[in-house]
């Protein structure tokens, strides 16, 4: 199973489990149920300027990476100033506030697991009782690239970081040429999910595979053919992919330019055979079989 679609700033609107403890926050569903996806709880997130959310918990662990804009964000007593490619993990239980501290709107991508509720069902969000959000803080200090700050799950990528040539690019394992960056996962404290940053250079590409978790894919710049479960899609910046579990799927650069996207893993993956290729196996049942 998988889904294809795309963002529209017009589907950004106010949720309803919000509703008395915001101000000018919007969102939209990006992978969902409504997607066929079981896990994953992907959307785009937008705080007007001036724009608040209330100190609030959910009975799922969050993860995000902001796109566009200047936030407060409060975690337990304390509060960090964030900017475009800044991330971060909250997890269950954790309290937690918003505010933009900026004149334009800001933009964060934010993944959920296990899989908020849908409206209608059990309450996953509960919000505090006489919380509120500092109006200034600073940024981590130093602003980390990858670590723990205080004990809360923050680290900072963004494109500029990306080596340039073959440095840091995976040499093996089907995924030739492809940069990977982990940002959110096991070793960095998150326990129900995954967060990494993607690039395929012109000609890169990974052949088809299954996992034994779901997958989605916001594409951030460039585009991409992805096959998913046979079907092609050409996929740019703003296209949203979900591949289920057991979904074949492989993705290759056939553009001039390279193609970056968030990506997101959950439930995590198991500690071994993270990938199965057809082609790998293909190959296993010749020899298996004397063909």
């Amino acid at each position: 199973m998988h889904y294809f679609g795309t963002f529209k700033d017009g589907a950004l609107a106010a949720p309803p489990r919000y509703a008395g403890h915001s101000h000018g926050y919007r969102e939209a569903a990006l992978v969902s149920e409504t997607s066929g996806s079981v896990h994953t709880g992907l959307s785009m997130n937008e705080l007007a300027p001036n724009g608040t959310l209330s100190p609030h918990v959910h009975s799922y662990e969050e993860g995000f990476y902001i796109l566009t804009g200047q936030v407060i964000v409060s975690i337990d007593d304390r509060s960090y100033r964030l900017g475009p490619g800044d991330f971060g993990a909250l997890k269950i239980g954790t309290p937690h506030g918003w505010r933009n501290a900026g004149a334009e709107p800001m933009r964060w991508l934010q993944m959920a697991a296990p899989q908020p509720k849908p409206v209608g069902r059990e309450r996953d969000t509960f919000f505090l009782r006489d919380g509120s959000i500092p109006t200034a803080a600073t940024p981590p200090d130093p602003a980390p690239e990858l670590a723990n700050v205080h004990g809360d799950l923050l680290g900072h990528f963004d494109v500029g970081q990306i080596p340039r040539g073959d440095e840091g690019r995976i040499t093996g394992g089907g995924l030739q040429g492809v940069f990977l960056r982990w940002m959110i996962d096991e070793k960095f404290g998150a326990r129900h999910h995954r967060m990494l940053f993607i690039e395929y250079q012109p000609g890169v590409s990974i052949g088809l595979h299954d996992h034994t978790f779901e997958e989605s894919y916001f594409i951030l710049s460039g585009a991409v053919e992805a096959t998913l479960d046979g079907r092609k899609y050409r996929a740019q910046a703003g296209d949203v992919l979900w591949t289920g579990v057991g979904c074949v799927h492989a993705f290759a650069n056939v553009g001039q330019e390279p193609v970056r996207w968030l990506e997101t893993f959950s439930p995590q993956p198991p500690a071994e055979n993270v990938f199965r290729f057809v082609a790998e196996w293909e190959e296993r049942a010749k020899e298996l079989e004397g063909h």
